[in-house]
């Protein structure tokens, strides 16, 4: 179940990247371009979200890449994303670019502080809770 919003999610991204390679309407498409800067919002916020939910997705699963360990969400987002740029140069109705990339990075990159900050409150919350489940019990009278 907890595939579920990143698989939901990536379905989304693929429709969108369809429809940008078609050179079809889509209002989203249609939105960001509208906006200052919005192509490159877009990226960030699409790759971010994506990395975020396989991160949550994988349990913040890390995977070791020579010396630097990062998320699995990460390195699949990052994969995606690198083929998705790629692949641009391929469709008349795209364009490469490489503050494309740059945008997608940052979004992955946002990510990750989100998920290490989740999951240091979490970590937190849980030593908490043990900590004053464990002083509740020790203020028990012992039956005996």
């Amino acid at each position: 179940m907890r595939w579920l919003p990143a698989i939901a999610f990536f379905s989304f991204l693929i429709w969108v990247i369809v429809a940008a390679d078609s050179g079809a309407p889509n209002y989203f498409l249609q939105l960001a371009g509208s906006l200052p800067y919005g192509d490159k919002m877009g990226h960030v916020l699409l790759f971010g979200a994506l990395a975020l939910l396989l991160n949550f997705a994988t349990k913040a699963r890390q995977v070791a890449l020579g010396p630097v360990r990062l998320y699995l969400g990460v390195v699949l987002t990052l994969g995606f994303a690198l083929l998705e740029e790629g692949s641009q140069l391929l469709f008349p109705s795209r364009s490469f670019e490489l503050l494309d990339i740059l945008a997608d990075l940052l979004g992955v990159a946002l990510a990750t502080v989100l998920t290490n900050g989740f999951y240091q409150l979490r970590t937190r919350y849980r030593r908490r809770r043990d900590a004053l489940t464990q002083q509740h019990t020790d203020d028990e009278p012992s039956a005996g």
